[in-house]
């Protein structure tokens, strides 16, 4: 894992079978942010979609690779000043010994930032 315990900070995750919902805390004090940018820390987009896969990783307790990706849209800057702890939330679309077919997000406080419809391989 790359990000997690160093960058997010994982507070809680709910499943309740097909749907899961990472409650995370991003540090807006990492060092990501004094190059993106000083002053006005924005969240890249690549560390967003690496969150969601180490995220998947985690829950099925193995590494996962990001195979395709059919959709992916940034609707919203992640400034972690002003939205520090966030909801990553999965659906899981598919799921075979192979790998999986998701639809996902990002979003805090009724704000977006992510939409992605994505598979990833075991």
């Amino acid at each position: 894992m790359i990000f997690l315990d160093s960058f997010y900070t994982l507070n809680n995750i709910e499943n309740d079978g097909e749907n899961l919902t990472f409650h995370l805390t991003i540090d807006p004090a990492h060092a990501i942010f004094n190059g993106h940018f000083p002053g006005n820390p924005v969240t890249p987009g690549v560390v967003q979609i690496e969150m969601i896969k180490e995220l998947l990783s985690l829950h099925y307790q193995r590494p996962i690779q990001l195979k395709s990706m059919s959709n992916c849209k940034f609707l919203s800057i992640l400034n972690p000043e002003e939205n520090k702890d966030i909801q990553v939330k999965i659906k899981q679309v598919a799921t075979d010994e192979q790998g999986l077919k998701i639809s996902g997000n990002i979003e805090a406080n009724g704000l977006l930032f992510l939409k992605i419809q994505a598979e990833y391989g075991f």
